[in-house]
């Protein structure tokens, strides 16, 4: 029997058991056991409840197949509903106008106008989520911010422009359709009569005479549309949020791959790979509760709250055995010796204002007092990753630096993975950048130091 199927079914799928569904219908929870085995049948006033309940149609209920019935909705439904609703809008909108008096749509422009400065409005907020958001990815002058940088503004604003006609659209059908009642009549209108001499009408012909009319209806007020309003904003915003959590899932699923391939090149590294599920699972729980705000899905609450539960406990092991790794990590600050280092070396003649510049660079003063007339100036730098040459100018020495636009990715994952194995990890603070020593008496060293501080402090 279909009924008893469909019982089964959507009691299941909402996580209910049989005693609560017989608490809700006041009943006991054999007579819900009868219900789903055929044994027995409920009274008509409990079918509508059920009704209310699982929200499905009677029909479907008792008759039919509802599973069958859900998979019958399909994309071609979905589309022509949705092509429906939109004519049905668009006819209401222009019978609207037509049918209002001059001064009710004056009066119906001005609400109009209001309406989208508050939208405007709203734009201000979303505009500085959208600037932090666009501050915390920001890395520099590179080709990832710049592009993040553009790609989420492109998202951003039309996002917001689509989000800002679908809730103009909304509040205008709230606020104006669905307080307007359209009403089309058809009379019958008498073509040609006939005057008898009991002064009677006697109609011949007679054809059908479509009138509109536009009622207001009652019951509405300005509570309800703030309530609906509220709601409304609230889908809109969550709506909005989606977008990034779909953004940063999609990143922590490449994390998570790139966490795996990891584990074939030797590197296994548990915590992270945890914490990366973790939150995954949760940021996947967040879209179906946002899904389920804003649709009226319905999902399982028993199973979301589960899948909560364990994705915080996950990241929580995650978290600690990460903590714990890195307590045993030992960091480096250098370049790990197997990256090809150059050095260039000149020897200059010592004055009183000779100015050294080194503000920027990785210094290091060498104190040898058999130079007292000599400066020695030695730069080491990485050819593969930077490009430097030391150079003089009348009194003052510096560094012609480049950075080398082409960079061996392959070269630094690989030395990472390589040294993170030893349980150590370079800073590689000094790849892109030169390295200089200064070798001189200490007191052509206090001079070159003075020189400097008045020329650029």
């Amino acid at each position: 029997m279909k009924f008893g199927e469909n019982l089964q079914k959507l009691r299941k799928e909402r996580g209910i058991s049989q005693e609560q569904l017989a608490e809700k219908l006041g009943v006991t929870r054999q007579s819900v056991s009868k219900w789903e085995s055929g044994a027995s049948y409920p009274e008509m006033d409990k079918i509508v409840a059920i009704c209310n309940i699982f929200h499905c149609d009677m029909d479907v209920l008792i008759n039919k197949d509802i599973t069958e019935e859900r998979d019958k909705k399909d994309a071609s439904k979905v589309v022509k509903v949705g092509f429906k609703n939109v004519a049905n809008y668009i006819k209401k909108t222009i019978y609207l106008f037509e049918h209002q008096s001059f001064k009710d749509i004056i009066k119906m422009i001005a609400q109009i106008i209001i309406i989208v400065c508050v939208i405007l409005c709203f734009s201000i907020p979303f505009m500085v989520f959208k600037e932090m958001v666009v501050s915390l990815f920001y890395t520099g002058d590179n080709w990832f911010s710049i592009f993040f940088s553009r790609f989420w503004n492109f998202v951003f604003n039309a996002s917001y422009g689509v989000l800002a006609i679908a809730t103009f659209l909304y509040i205008f059908k709230v606020k104006f359709l669905d307080g307007e009642e359209i009403v089309i009549e058809e009379v019958n209108e008498p073509l040609n009569t006939i005057d008898n001499d009991d002064s009677k009408l006697i109609v011949k012909e007679s054809k059908k005479k479509k009138i509109i009319k536009v009622k207001r209806t009652e019951g509405f007020s300005l509570l309800d549309l703030l309530s609906k309003v509220i709601t409304f904003c609230l889908k809109v915003f969550l709506l909005f949020l989606l977008i990034p959590t779909i953004i940063g899932v999609i990143m922590l699923i490449i994390a998570f791959v790139i966490l795996i391939v990891l584990i074939f090149r030797g590197l296994f590294l548990v915590g992270p790979i945890l914490i990366v599920l973790g939150i995954t699972v949760f940021c996947l729980v967040v879209i179906e509760l946002i899904l389920d705000f804003i649709f009226n899905l319905r999902f399982s609450s028993r199973r979301i709250i589960i899948t909560i539960i364990s994705s915080i406990v996950v990241s929580a092991i995650g978290t600690g055995l990460s903590i714990w790794y890195f307590l045993n990590l030992n960091v480096v600050n250098g370049v790990p010796n197997n990256f090809k280092q150059e050095t260039q070396e000149e020897v200059y003649m010592m004055s009183d204002d000779l100015l050294v510049q080194y503000g920027w660079y990785y210094i290091k003063f060498v104190e040898d007092e058999s130079m007292t007339d000599q400066v020695r100036v030695r730069i080491d730098y990485y050819p593969d990753y930077t490009a430097a040459t030391l150079e003089k100018d009348d009194n003052e020495i510096f560094v012609n630096y480049d950075t080398i636009d082409s960079i061996n990715i392959n070269e630094v994952t690989n030395s990472i993975i390589a040294n993170l194995k030893k349980n150590k990890l370079y800073t590689y603070d000094k790849l892109g950048n030169a390295s200089m020593t200064v070798t001189s008496s200490k007191d052509n060293i206090e001079k070159i130091k003075k020189n400097y501080n008045n020329q650029y402090q």
